[in-house]
């Protein structure tokens, strides 16, 4: 646990925050939409397929956002998906919590956004943490969900010292202005990139402003701890007694432990898929994309 804690508090620092004014970010791409629930504003993209044959849910992990699915996206509306990629709370350009929460009602903010966009169930992807909270909002509202696609990611026990202090008030009020001042430095961005992506040329090529845009909007840092602290655990019952599961990891993957992906894969139903990319780092949707799309649409195939 010592070690996933201190994983974690890397990542953190790696992906901190300066503070521009988030009204700057109202519309960061062409297709930017907003889904209103509550006093949450959601941002959200679609890529609408020209002839769809069916629409996939897109959840991102910790300190990225929806763009981290952008290279996949892409290729599965080529073969005729609909792809939604939303911002969860405290991400990307997404409404910020800033202050302490006893409760996130996120899987019930993003089942409301499938639910305004289509009365058909979705496939729902999921990426690192967005993974958890696609597992938690699939054992929650199975009705509206196909099959679970869980990239980079295992099972979550949010275990309770990991909880008490990502949400500790004085550790999120110490934290946030050394995010800002680590985020100064690209180097710091690129490694931690590197790290991820194993991939040193894909990551000198990347266009960091991606990543750090959206963490620089005020209150990321803030937001991002209480978020984390607030992640729902993973009902492993819900995964065994429910539909095939696609479950693809990085076989580089340095960032989800070993027990966390063995946690899921003991319980993945029958018909289930489970595909290791060989040499794949934590973010290998992006750099292996092509390899990710495909064995995604042999899954897709298999389960219309």
């Amino acid at each position: 646990m010592k070690k996933i804690i201190a994983l974690i508090l890397s990542l953190v620092l790696a992906f901190s925050v300066a503070v521009p004014a988030f009204a700057a970010y109202e519309t960061p791409f062409e297709d930017s939409k907003f889904f209103e629930y509550e006093d949450y504003s959601i941002h959200y993209r679609v890529f609408e397929a020209e002839k769809p044959v069916g629409q996939i849910f897109m959840i991102h992990g910790f300190a990225l956002s929806s763009y981290c699915w952008v290279e996949l996206a892409t290729r599965l509306v080529a073969e005729g998906y609909t792809c939604v990629m939303a911002d969860l709370p405290d991400f990307g350009y997404s409404t910020r919590e800033t202050a302490g929460m006893e409760k996130l009602p996120r899987e019930d903010i993003m089942h409301a956004l499938m639910a305004e966009l289509s009365d058909d169930p979705w496939y729902l992807a999921g990426h690192s943490m967005g993974g958890y909270v696609a597992q938690a909002l699939a054992a929650k509202y199975p009705e509206s969900v196909k099959n679970l696609l869980l990239y980079g990611t295992g099972g979550n026990d949010n275990a309770p010292e990991m909880s008490k202090l990502m949400g500790n008030d004085l550790f999120v009020a110490l934290m946030g202005p050394v995010m800002q001042l680590m985020t100064r430095f690209d180097f710091l961005v690129k490694l931690f990139l590197q790290m991820g992506l194993n991939d040193k040329e894909y990551a000198a090529n990347y266009d960091l402003s991606k990543i750090t845009e959206p963490i620089r909007i005020d209150g990321t840092g803030k937001g991002a701890c209480y978020s984390f602290s607030m992640l729902t655990p993973t009902d492993y019952d819900a995964i065994k007694n429910g539909k095939p599961v696609l479950f693809v990891n990085g076989s580089a993957d340095s960032v989800i432990p070993d027990a966390s992906k063995n946690s899921i894969r003991e319980v993945l139903p029958e018909g289930s898929v489970d595909y290791v990319v060989e040499n794949g780092g934590h973010m290998f949707i992006e750099n292996m994309a092509d390899e990710t799309a495909k064995v995604t649409l042999e899954f897709l195939a298999a389960n219309p």
